[in-house]
């Protein structure tokens, strides 16, 4: 009788798409995050020989030497972009036409907001937007980034954060999609602008004044990339003003756009550059209550389990593999 193969062990690669890794001691700190979430995860963890090539604050690794990288990284079942910064759009067209053993899921956030766009371009894997160094046991992060990356339904309300505000009431359910804004508003007009229709948009962003945070609406909505959303929700957005400003502020820019769209709106959901920021879901269906008396939630659907193959999305073929049993329910979505 022949003896059954054990199910391969699934992976997490620690990479750096944007800016790199400064130092041995970030490194180490970046790793110890990373394998804490394997051993819970039954995940076995790789670190990317990029995380040793040390540059200073603001600088990013050559171009060639992150697209090697990058097809490193998409044979594994989870990525993790340990930095933001800058860079990640150097790695649009590598993304798009790669071929990648499976459908890879992905965490990180603010310039990776470019490839949770990738991604849903090519309709791969859920994508988690948030900062896994940050995701200490007993933290907001890892309470919302757990069920998440199980799979599980998961709700979020004023116990969560009782600063979120209702700008605009209202309930809506959709995708979804969770953003640096003026990141987003830079992919208009290239093959990585996602399609947005019928998605709840969450933003947020740093260091950009309210008059930055309405000009890059004003780009998604002249792209057309705000065209069907069902609600949008204000994150942080953290800038300092000088003390004479007398102009609106992100909230009354957040509220003006969500009449201008008709969608309920919330404000002051903490997720984005902030310390103990909760995880979002991109791809994950989401229920949105913003209650006229105050009340919010927001409501994770349960992923599907899925054992079929899986088509690729941009090239219309089957890209020949099939999900896995293993510790974590869905972690090949």
């Amino acid at each position: 009788m022949a003896t059954k193969k054990a199910p391969r062990a699934q992976t997490l690669y620690a990479f750096c798409p944007s800016y790199a890794v400064q130092g041995p001691r970030e490194r180490a700190r970046y790793l110890a995050s990373a394998r804490a979430w394997g051993r819970s995860a039954g995940l076995r963890v790789t670190a990317s020989p990029l995380l040793s090539r040390y540059l200073g604050a603001g600088a990013w690794l050559p171009v060639e030497a992150r697209v090697a990288d990058l097809t490193s990284a998409l044979s594994h079942d989870v990525l993790w972009a340990c930095r933001g910064g800058y860079g990640c759009i150097d790695l649009v067209r590598p993304i798009l036409a790669a071929r990648p053993r499976g459908r890879p899921r992905l965490i990180g956030y603010s310039d990776v907001t470019v490839l949770h766009a990738c991604w849903r371009v090519r309709g791969w894997g859920e994508t988690y937007y948030g900062n896994l160094g940050g995701a200490e046991p007993g933290t907001r992060a890892a309470a919302t980034l757990r069920p998440l990356l199980r799979g599980q339904a998961l709700e979020v309300g004023p116990r969560e954060s009782a600063a979120v505000r209702v700008l605009r009431p209202g309930r809506a359910a959709g995708p979804c999609f969770a953003a640096c804004l003026t990141v987003l508003a830079g992919l208009c007009g290239t093959p990585a602008q996602p399609d947005l229709r019928d998605h709840v948009l969450c933003i947020e962003d740093i260091d950009e004044h309210a008059y930055q945070v309405d000009f890059a609406l004003n780009q998604l909505w002249l792209a057309g990339a705000l065209e069907g959303i069902v609600a949008l929700a204000g994150g942080t957005f953290i800038a300092q003003h000088a003390p004479e400003y007398t102009g609106p502020t992100a909230l009354e820019i957040l509220k003006a756009w969500g009449d201008r769209l008709g969608v309920p709106v919330l404000a002051r959901l903490p997720f984005g550059h902030m310390p103990d920021a909760m995880f979002l879901a991109n791809g994950r269906p989401v229920e949105v209550r913003a209650g006229a008396d105050g009340a919010w939630s927001l409501r994770f659907a349960a992923a599907p389990r899925r054992r079929q193959r899986h088509p690729d999305r941009k090239t219309g073929g089957d890209d020949g593999t099939r999900t896995r049993n293993t510790q974590i329910d869905n972690l090949v979505l």
